[in-house]
């Protein structure tokens, strides 16, 4: 990878970080909205499954979630974000990114696999690989079923 392509994938980890995070980038201490992604996204809990369907219950979760992450990568690197699947929040805070991390999706070529990995608070992570480079990706939803938390890193080797 090149390294300015890095450092934008690095800085793109952040980008849909709560503002008090890109706070923090700013002040030259960049977090990893990987290692407490629940209490980043802070999406509202939903209801917990009865033990008997939570498995069942999960799987449609990844699905949608998987589903979701697909769409929006295909439209980073189609015509642009689909504001209205993010929250309000969220939608600000990629619209003031969007000029740097539009070229990083589309620079990491067409979609390979998204396969997921685990869940992580109210988030579900996904490794993702495209032509051009591996990643990792984080994916939460709110109440209303708006995109609530998207980060994404370069994979860990």
């Amino acid at each position: 990878m090149k390294p300015t392509l890095m450092k934008t994938a690095i800085a793109a980890a952040v980008l849909l970080a709560p503002v008090p995070a890109l706070a923090q980038a700013a002040a030259g201490a960049v977090p990893n909205g990987f290692d407490r992604p629940a209490q980043a996204a802070a999406p509202q809990a939903r209801p917990a499954a009865a033990p008997a369907t939570a498995s069942a219950a999960q799987a449609p979760d990844i699905a949608r979630s998987k589903e979701a992450l697909r769409a929006v990568i295909a439209s980073a690197q189609g015509t642009g974000f689909d504001y209205s699947d993010f929250t309000t929040g969220l939608g600000t805070q990629i619209r003031q990114q969007e000029a740097q991390v539009v070229p990083l999706i589309k620079a990491f070529g067409a979609v390979k696999t998204v396969e997921y990995v685990k869940q992580e608070g109210e988030a579900q992570m996904f490794k993702v690989t495209f032509d051009n480079q591996v990643t990792e990706w984080l994916i939460g939803f709110d109440a209303e079923d708006k995109i609530a938390a998207l980060l994404f890193r370069p994979a860990e080797s």
